[in-house]
């Protein structure tokens, strides 16, 4: 599900002004804010093992949106996704480590009893979560 919120500017530039080329100024002054929600950790309905192969496989390609992806949520079983084990850890560490926000639902976590085995992402509440998604021109919901 794809909601678009309009054509506001994206202000996610990560040099300071002037240090970039009017080129590359440009190009951040085009980017859109793009949240991706991640409810759980499975692609679909019906076999869990494909779910959870084309959950992996799109987590994988959320790098071809280049700075567009503004952040990234995980929510309900999708915490799932942040901790321990989790097939796709060690990407998201790496969008992390790249600059990407990661917000990650600490009532979920808890509800799952897996606050300690969280590995990557802000551990944030709802206020959070909400306000990334006003302030995003689109939302893309798994």
């Amino acid at each position: 599900m794809t909601e678009d919120k309009g054509s506001s500017p994206a202000c996610s530039a990560k040099v300071p002004a002037g240090s970039a080329s009017p080129e590359e100024q440009m190009q951040r002054d085009n980017d859109q804010k793009i949240v991706v929600v991640c409810t759980t950790d499975r692609l679909g309905f019906g076999d869990d093992e494909l779910g959870l192969k084309l959950m992996v496989n799109f987590l994988r390609t959320l790098r071809e949106m280049g700075n567009d992806l503004w952040r990234l949520i995980f929510v309900n079983n999708g915490v799932k996704l942040t901790i321990d084990g989790s097939d796709v850890l060690a990407d998201l560490q790496t969008y992390e480590s790249a600059g990407l926000k990661i917000l990650v639902c600490g009532t979920c976590l808890d509800h799952f009893k897996l606050l300690q085995s969280k590995q990557v992402g802000e551990t944030t509440n709802m206020v959070d979560i909400v306000t990334a998604m006003q302030l995003a021109d689109k939302v893309i919901s798994m």
